[in-house]
């Protein structure tokens, strides 16, 4: 999945914790892409979605915004 969704494969980085480093980062945004947004959309979509509209970005990075208290 993770080859497919951001090519992964094609990452020329090589050298000390960087792949590793790398790995975990696109694990976790598509974990939060995955677990966010409309469940009929594509992974696909949600990237693009969220490459272009900030609020649905933010949204995703931390979470809903919450009700203002009193």
């Amino acid at each position: 999945m993770l080859d497919v969704q951001f090519g992964e494969d094609a990452c020329r980085t090589r050298r000390d914790h960087a792949p590793e480093n790398l790995a975990l980062i696109r694990r976790v945004a598509l974990n939060m892409l995955r677990h966010n947004g409309p469940p009929r959309d594509s992974i696909r979509r949600r990237k693009l979605r969220a490459a272009l509209n900030d609020a649905y970005r933010l949204r995703l990075l931390f979470g809903p915004p919450s009700p203002a208290t009193p």
